[in-house]
């Protein structure tokens, strides 16, 4: 009885063809009916189906540019389609527009059937779209209760825990929690990252230098990184030094999700790239 409930237009589909068999009807006819069925529910479930087509859009045929207006229309429309708006609001975080994130995964979050997974995905994303509009303290609590809420979490969650912990000055959780990420993995470079901004505030410069070239020498990609390997060669009067590492960060992919802003990096390398 619950396939029934659970798919039905599967059920109409067998029923029409059943019936279409019985009556002659040729196999073409059945084929353009099965269409005119598909184009028929499409439009019905317009927001649904547009959140769908974002995402092949964006995943299969790799066309970011040409997803985003239908995620829109989809958020808009209030679909119920996660896995969509999901990428949409990770979109939105990357691009910066954190109140419009936050709006999509304060969403997200209240969908009816949402696939478990889909949830955690969501309410971890819901925490750093709350850090990013300025609610560190709302971040933070929303991701210890999903340490409650959950047995196991993927490297990032710890250290997105880690890192809130150091912006709330909570160096001892900060460091226990990325730590419990390189039991996971220790090869696991944003945890490193994490280690060496505890020991820079601290102002440990030495192993703080240790720690973030270790964290690139695992993940070059990290601007984080660079950017703070910058500051460390200015706080130490090399200005050559800086020099390399700001010109390194500004070179690299800087999106929302950083924990220093295109602004930072760029000024930093504006001062220093005539020297």
């Amino acid at each position: 009885m619950s396939f029934f409930k659970n798919h039905p237009h599967i059920i109409i589909l067998l029923v029409g063809t059943i019936i279409a068999l019985i009556c002659k009807v040729s196999f073409s006819y059945i084929l353009l009916g099965y269409l005119a069925y598909a184009i028929f529910f499409y439009f019905v479930n317009l927001p649904v189906a547009l959140g769908w087509t974002g995402y092949v859009m964006q995943f299969v045929l790799h066309k970011p540019r040409l997803a985003f207006p239908m995620y829109r229309f989809a958020l808009k429309h209030k679909a119920r389609c996660s896995s969509p708006l999901i990428a949409y609001g990770l979109h939105l975080l990357e691009d910066c527009q954190y109140p419009e994130a936050l709006r999509t995964f304060e969403y997200v979050i209240t969908l009816p059937k949402i696939n478990p997974t889909m949830l955690k995905f969501a309410r971890q994303d819901l925490a750093i779209a709350y850090w990013k509009n300025g609610d560190l303290a709302t971040g933070i609590s929303t991701l210890e209760q999903m340490q409650k809420d959950y047995d196991i979490f993927n490297l990032e969650f710890y250290t997105t825990l880690g890192y809130f912990y150091i912006e709330a000055g909570e160096y001892d959780k900060a460091t226990d929690i990325s730590n419990q990420a390189l039991l996971e993995d220790e090869s696991y470079g944003p945890a490193y990252d994490n280690l060496a901004q505890i020991q820079y505030r601290q102002g440990n410069l030495e192993e703080a230098e240790s720690l973030f070239l270790k964290a690139l020498e695992l993940r070059d990609t990290m601007v984080d990184s660079k950017f703070y390997l910058g500051l460390i060669h200015e706080k130490q009067g090399d200005a050559e030094g800086a020099r390399t590492f700001f010109t390194a960060a500004h070179n690299s992919k800087i999106t929302g999700l950083n924990t220093v802003t295109r602004e930072q990096v760029d000024a930093k390398y504006e001062q220093y790239k005539e020297m």
